[in-house]
């Protein structure tokens, strides 16, 4: 086999190990939070704190920082495969590898930072205020840890359909040979 077909080969398969991660960073995460929202709301409506609702979610959240982790480690090593065989990236690949880069370390703080003090926390919660409270306090952190993890995940994926099987950013007159 030809290196160039080699180089073509390990392209492909960076492609696609980034585009499984992605979908689980992306599509899982933001079913996840649909999903937990969808049951707090439901609780409060029959008349259960929206805390103890949420707490009630957080293994839910625990056990998706796992599959996280190892979306994050496989998007990392894409990107890294993807790096090594494409040269000199142009800037919109640049922008992706950036985007992917800060989702992966949104992972990595998600499942290491946040959720083990949380899972801590959860055990405590029933009789203890101040772990109420660092639980609650976790909670708005890891919204906003979540929601970039997500964002960052939809742009490395958008990215792409914004660029040239060179890697290139498409400009106006190559919009003719792009539909053909």
């Amino acid at each position: 086999m030809s290196e160039q077909k080699t180089r073509i080969r390990f392209i492909m398969l960076a492609t696609i190990l980034r585009q499984i991660s992605l979908a689980i960073l992306f599509g899982g995460s933001a079913s996840i939070v649909f999903a937990a929202i969808t049951l707090v709301k439901a609780a409060e409506a029959n008349g259960i704190p929206v805390s103890e609702a949420a707490s009630a979610n957080a293994p839910i959240f625990i056990q998706f920082g796992r599959v996280a982790v190892g979306a994050g480690v496989a998007l990392l090593l894409a990107e890294s495969l993807d790096f090594a065989m494409r040269g000199r990236p142009g800037r919109l690949t640049t922008a992706r590898y950036i985007s992917s880069l800060l989702c992966v370390a949104s992972t990595m703080i998600f499942a290491y930072a946040i959720v083990p003090p949380m899972e801590a926390l959860r055990a405590e919660m029933s009789t203890n205020q101040a772990a109420r409270e660092s639980f609650r306090k976790l909670h708005e952190v890891s919204r906003a840890v979540f929601g970039s993890t997500i964002l960052l995940a939809m742009v490395s994926l958008v990215v792409p359909a914004f660029e040239t099987p060179t890697g290139n950013a498409l400009r106006p007159t190559d919009q003719s040979t792009r539909d053909s």
